[in-house]
């Protein structure tokens, strides 16, 4: 894997603004959990998305379970998982949905920004950049932009909870 893009830094971001967590079942049937769901993905684990906190319940009683039965492949694992989570009421997503969502709202606030020269904010934008730079003048205006584009997803990311 290669330096992430700008984008793929805003999507990684979203899915840590969103209390995106994974669990996720490689080949040999090992079970793991991530506080944050990344947008990359080891090629032989399935990985599904779901609330923070979530996570960890999940994968912890899915390795219980996994304790008390013989040969069972990754896929009859990851059906296991699903219906832990059905069962307890945790949505689980897919990890590529996950993924494809966070690009959305990335897409969504990058056309939002590109707008801002045709409707005039713009200038609004300008001028705040401004008035940080005079508070620190090392601020370069792609970072500033970067910075406020992160803010967006923030605020995404909370209305995706509601």
């Amino acid at each position: 894997m290669g330096k992430p893009t700008r984008n793929e830094l805003l999507a990684e971001y979203y899915l840590r603004a969103a209390g995106v967590a994974a669990v996720w079942i490689d080949a040999e049937g090992h079970v793991g959990a991530q506080d944050v769901a990344s947008i990359e993905n080891e090629p032989d684990r399935i990985v599904y998305s779901c609330e923070r906190g979530s996570h960890f319940v999940l994968a912890y009683r899915l390795y219980e379970w996994k304790r008390t039965v013989v040969d069972i492949d990754q896929e009859g694992i990851a059906a296991k998982l699903e219906g832990l989570a059905d069962r307890g009421g945790v949505g689980l997503t897919p990890h590529a949905v996950a993924v494809d969502r966070a690009l959305e709202a990335v897409t969504a606030v990058n056309e939002t920004t590109d707008k801002m020269g045709s409707t005039g904010e713009i200038k609004a934008f300008n001028r705040a950049f401004k008035e940080a730079r005079r508070v620190d003048p090392s601020i370069r205006h792609f970072d500033y932009i970067h910075a406020r584009k992160a803010a967006m997803l923030e605020a995404l990311a909370r209305e995706a909870m509601q």
